[in-house]
């Protein structure tokens, strides 16, 4: 992630909200909601942890998303379908969009 939207992902953490939490809730917090995506033998779970952070970044604009990273909008659904299957989320809803936001800054 670069330039603008590398600091549009900064500028909007929810950082007061996590930060009276203690470290090993806020660990445990991104482990739960994350799940399987996190397993280290899975292939590919950088690319789809990138792809999740910039989804949320680009406010779940798959079009957007997919100029952000330089691949077509299908690559980015396909990814997206992937993180869903794994995490058992579903990123059209806003709760859960909050729910992987949180994991990903607790992680």
């Amino acid at each position: 992630m670069k330039g603008a939207l590398a600091h549009r992902l900064r500028a909007r953490r929810p950082d007061p909200l996590l930060t009276g939490a203690p470290a090993d809730v806020r660990v445990a917090c991104g482990r739960t909601v994350l799940g399987p995506l996190l397993d280290a033998g899975r292939a590919g779970v950088a690319v789809l942890l990138g792809t999740l952070e910039t989804f949320l970044a680009c406010d779940g604009s798959g079009a957007r998303t997919a100029q952000a990273l330089h691949l077509h909008v299908n690559t980015v659904h396909h990814r997206i379908q992937r993180i869903e299957y794994f995490t058992g989320r579903d990123l059209s809803r806003l709760s859960d969009r909050l729910d992987l936001w949180a994991a990903l800054l607790c992680r």
